[in-house]
């Protein structure tokens, strides 16, 4: 938890008891954020309250599950020798849902952390103090750090587009906490996912670098590089129409993966599509998308590839 705590028109009351939630269940929680956790939630009624109730929200988890459960059962009764597979049905509904709230947690903490973040389905323009312009996708946290020697941006989720207003003495890094992005006039996007940083370039070149384990990447205009599994990949050219096609409000795909389409669907909408059946996620898919309305891409889904959903909520929706 960042030793600054957040100012109250930054974020709600329930934003913060949801990332002190996220932050205590961490693997590397610290006796410091512990303490200071007791102090947050000691010199305010409202934030014990608002903790309180993210608890009861947890330990509820399995009770969507449930219903779901009795609603099957009563439109369809099991055939014999069927229960097996009710319970492990069962059992990937429960998991979905704490999937969900998982996902939901990391990204309160995200947005705290950051100086900058965008809600799924929006877009921030934002124009910095040296005149650089940074534009950030949906559901997107980044944090900036200006001085006299450099400026730093880090990518704390989602993507972002970058026209950096050129300075010589003060090249313009972006990272993912990892793998480094340097420019110094340029226009190009970063995106991250899980602990995989992609960069495209549009105009001018961009070096990509992580640490000492490969050599620097010169990816030049039109062109793009990928960082996976703690490499930097080979430098490849680029559909700049298609890859930055979200500038425009559009998603594109040509034969891509059904899991590779949900998971960039997802990141436009305020609740997560999930894939219960591995058999679908190798499902071939093309199409073009319209931002603006991610639910459509279910139901274009179901229709050609002629799957099943179950809706949870407004937040869930399972594709079997």
């Amino acid at each position: 938890m960042p030793s600054t705590q957040p100012s109250s028109n930054k974020q709600s009351v329930s934003d913060q008891a949801t990332a002190w939630f996220a932050r205590l269940h961490a693997d590397n929680v610290t006796a410091g954020e512990q303490e200071q956790f007791k102090t947050w939630y000691g010199e305010n009624p409202q934030h014990a309250k608002a903790y309180d109730k993210m608890l009861l929200l947890w330990d509820q988890l399995e009770a969507p599950g449930k219903r779901v459960h009795a609603r099957l059962e009563a439109e369809q009764p099991p055939l014999p020798g069927k229960q097996p597979y009710i319970r492990r049905l069962m059992a990937t509904f429960a998991l979905a849902l704490v999937v969900l709230l998982s996902y939901q947690l990391p990204v309160h903490y995200q947005n705290w952390k950051s100086d900058y973040y965008t809600a799924p389905g929006k877009q921030l323009t934002v124009v910095l103090n040296d005149g650089s312009r940074l534009t950030l996708n949906t559901d997107t946290a980044l944090a900036v750090e200006l001085s006299d020697k450099q400026r730093n941006i880090e990518l704390l989720r989602g993507e972002a587009y970058f026209q950096v207003s050129p300075d010589k003495n003060r090249p313009f890094i972006v990272s993912n906490g990892v793998a480094k992005a340097r420019a110094v006039g340029t226009a190009f996007s970063v995106k991250k996912t899980d602990d995989d940083m992609q960069v495209i370039v549009s105009e001018g070149t961009v070096e990509v670098s992580a640490g000492k384990v490969d050599a620097p990447a010169l990816v030049h205009i039109n062109q793009q590089v990928d960082y996976q599994q703690g490499h930097v990949g080979p430098v490849m050219s680029s559909d700049i129409l298609e890859t930055l096609a979200w500038q425009r409000g559009q998603l594109i795909f040509k034969r891509q993966p059904l899991s590779r389409v949900i998971q960039e669907v997802n990141r436009y909408r305020s609740g997560q599509i999930m894939l219960i059946n591995p058999k679908l996620k190798e499902r071939v898919v093309s199409g073009v998308f319209d931002t603006a309305d991610p639910n459509a891409v279910v139901d274009g889904i179901k229709t050609t590839l002629k799957v099943s959903s179950v809706r949870l909520s407004n937040q869930l929706v399972l594709l079997y």
